[in-house]
């Protein structure tokens, strides 16, 4: 896996031109940032407003347990960086923590203004400094994105689900909206956070379009299926659902940190507690940590969430919700297997 703690010379022929799109694409990334922290906080205060108090502090929880992480290991990956060093010293931990939480995208956008200018006076030190900056920013960020998305939109999105299926409250359109927002950042973030990866490894070619598309469309198809298994199960069961979610976070993160031993921190128990953070990624998705092979981790995984899905529908969910989750993982699957086949940016064409 790329990460700020990668050094990279680049070959300036590397470097492309930073479009347009790009840049308002940043620019939206950052006002749907926004968006999404008012709709969270909205809810809460929603539910609290209804006396739902329990679904009011799980949405709290949702906000301020990512807050807290993903600040955390925003600062990690800035103290990997000597300018990171200095971004710290010069605004301390708080300011870090809030600059993380809410403006994660500025420094994105600053380093790709900054190059975009040097590109166009042709001053090729410039040009080489703030690309290496634009990319390790941009892998750091949709690096904290992954985490950020799976552990604020993800408790969200099961806990809509389960209001939807229990029916205990009205399920108004702001809350259709809220379900649809948490859908669409899940897998756009994953998608993001694999083209940033790619991007920030030289030697790796760059995802087209509609290769980016199809991962999309894969990565949406395989995380709804599995939250609407589990919010189901939730919605009868809350308690040992969620006990058996979070083991299986520990067992996924546990299994993580042997088998690939990522080392994204200097100590082993921060290196584990991130590991954790990956377990509760892959109850919904699966996404490499390292650069590696993928063919034996892929076909492992998506057997055993199948197996999960599989068992569940048979137990507890009723078999027109259960088709349309098996059908759903399973057309996840096929696209999956068409992106490898035909778009994933390899010179030899392979399933994995």
């Amino acid at each position: 896996m790329a990460s700020a703690e990668q050094r990279t010379e680049v070959d300036a022929l590397m470097m492309g031109p930073i479009s347009k799109l790009s840049m308002l694409l940043t620019v939206v990334s950052i006002l749907w940032r926004f968006v999404s922290i008012c709709i969270n906080w909205s809810l809460a205060y929603v539910y609290w407003m209804e006396e739902s108090y329990g679904y009011c502090a799980w949405t709290i929880g949702s906000i301020l347990v990512p807050m807290v992480v993903t600040s955390v290991i925003y600062i990690h990956t800035l103290k990997s960086a000597h300018a990171g060093e200095k971004r710290i010293l010069e605004r301390g931990v708080y300011s870090n923590a809030v600059i993380s939480y809410l403006f994660r995208d500025v420094y994105v956008l600053n380093y790709a203004f900054k190059y975009s200018l040097a590109k166009e006076r042709d001053d090729k030190q410039a040009e080489i400094e703030y690309y290496q900056k634009l990319m390790t920013e941009e892998c750091n960020v949709s690096f904290v994105r992954l985490f950020d998305s799976f552990l604020e939109s993800a408790p969200q999105k099961i806990l809509q689900l389960a209001i939807l299926l229990q029916s205990t409250l009205e399920f108004t359109y702001y809350r259709h909206i809220a379900l649809i927002v948490y859908f669409g950042n899940i897998a756009w973030c994953i998608q993001a956070y694999n083209h940033s990866n790619r991007l920030a490894q030289l030697d790796k070619h760059d995802i087209a379009a509609k290769g980016r598309f199809l991962q999309f469309l894969f990565l949406l198809c395989l995380t709804v299926s599995r939250t609407l298994c589990i919010a189901y199960v939730a919605s009868i069961f809350p308690i040992e659902t969620l006990i058996i979610c979070a083991t299986l976070a520990c067992f996924y993160g546990t299994i993580v940190f042997f088998v690939d031993s990522p080392m994204i921190a200097k100590s082993r128990p921060m290196n584990y507690s991130y590991c954790l953070c990956f377990g509760v990624v892959y109850l919904f998705i699966f996404t490499p940590v390292k650069d590696a092979p993928t063919k034996y981790k892929y076909a492992f995984y998506l057997t055993f969430c199948l197996l999960q899905n599989i068992i569940a529908c048979a137990l507890y969910i009723p078999l027109y919700l259960a088709t349309a989750i098996i059908a759903l993982y399973i057309v996840g699957i096929v696209l999956l297997i068409i992106y490898y086949t035909y778009c994933h940016p390899n010179t030899v064409r392979t399933y994995f």
